[in-house]
């Protein structure tokens, strides 16, 4: 089959139609990603950028992209000055990984900042003088050494995930970045909305899915892989020969089969994986961005409606099958049921999944 931009042999084929030689399909992806970055007003010129690496294949495509982008002295040039952070420790420390994303760093010729979480967390344990992550008020986290290991493994990927998030947030101030880049794929960020949806998190998805995420002032967080496949990446990383670390371990959560699912569905109809990511740019919440944001995940918390709501129903649902209830309460003082410790804090410091979240940590520890 010949190739579909210059008809020469096609070496490689997409979505099982799509032929390309080695050198139009690496152009096609440097194109999708100059365009994702340049098709969005999210994104300005002459910003300083935090690089975000993990050491995994998307993370290595990026950190190629990013320097094929700032080395070109044509019109087309990627104008950012890039920073290049590695966060390790969030379940234990991988010295290879660190030493992988270090050689490519030296590779390239520019310098990389490795932190460990659980130095920030000390950090941060010491600026505040309390023994918290995160506070406001009467609301407290305990370290993430402390339950991490004692949750399930869905709220644990889902903790990690935010807390991974905030260092990220928090670097970019440190640092004075305007923006942050990640390496979410077409295909992850797939995975992601309906792992949202999931744990709770619908309300988030414009910001959790889509290219920019604004919840945080003056650091938007960017997505410029949001259009390209595993598929593609891992041609990609065949051909320009990048070396990663395989993070492909079996694990057991909500996340983990949505992954598997999306996979599967990539390779038998991989049509479809690109309309699952473009629904995210299709759903938005009426709310803005300058409203009270959960301590955790910063989104906006939604204010206590009058009607009957799900968490209501929920927590309701809870406390009844507990056993541990005054009927009285709950049949004229419904209000106080939804203040139990059934979602703690929700609507005053955390949004509803990070409330769920929570009320395990509480449950899990108080017997260990």
């Amino acid at each position: 089959m010949l190739c579909k931009k210059c008809n020469s042999e096609g070496t490689l084929v997409i979505r099982k139609v799509f032929f390309f030689c080695d050198a139009c399909f690496i152009a096609n992806i440097i194109h999708k990603f100059r365009a994702c970055i340049g098709k969005n007003t999210k994104f300005s010129n002459d910003n300083k950028s935090l690089i975000c690496l993990s050491g995994d294949i998307s993370s290595s495509v990026l950190l190629d992209l990013v320097m094929n982008g700032i080395t070109l002295n044509t019109h087309k040039k990627l104008r950012i000055s890039p920073v290049f952070l590695h966060v390790n420790g969030i379940v234990s420390t991988d010295d290879s990984v660190c030493n992988l994303i270090m050689n490519q760093c030296k590779k390239y010729n520019v310098d990389l900042i490795s932190m460990n979480i659980s130095s920030m967390i000390t950090e941060y344990k010491n600026d505040n003088e309390a023994d918290t992550t995160v506070k406001s008020n009467n609301f407290r986290m305990p370290t993430i050494n402390n339950f991490v290991n004692k949750i399930s493994p869905s709220a644990e990927k889902d903790f990690l995930s935010r807390i991974r998030q905030k260092v990220f947030y928090k670097m970019a101030k440190d640092l004075e970045c305007n923006s942050i880049f990640t390496s979410e794929t077409n295909t992850k960020l797939s995975a992601k909305l309906l792992s949202n949806i999931v744990m709770g998190r619908g309300s988030q998805i414009e910001n959790d899915i889509g290219f920019a995420d604004c919840r945080v002032k003056d650091v938007k967080l960017l997505r410029p892989m949001r259009d390209i496949t595993d598929e593609e990446l891992n041609h990609y990383a065949r051909i320009r020969h990048l070396s990663s670390v395989d993070k492909s371990v079996s694990e057991i959560n909500l996340q983990s089969l949505i992954s598997n699912f999306i996979s599967d569905l990539e390779l038998n109809s991989p049509a479809t994986i690109s309309t699952i990511c473009k629904t995210a740019d299709k759903i938005s919440s009426a709310d803005d961005n300058t409203g009270k944001p959960c301590q955790i995940c910063q989104n906006n918390l939604k204010t206590k409606l009058d009607k009957l709501t799900a968490t209501d129903a929920t927590a309701f649902s809870k406390v009844v099958s507990s056993g541990d209830y005054n009927a009285s309460l709950l049949t004229h003082d419904f209000e106080s049921v939804t203040k139990m410790e059934v979602f703690p804090h929700i609507f005053e410091e955390l949004c509803y999944s990070c409330s769920k979240n929570y009320y395990e940590f509480k449950t899990n520890i108080a017997k260990h």
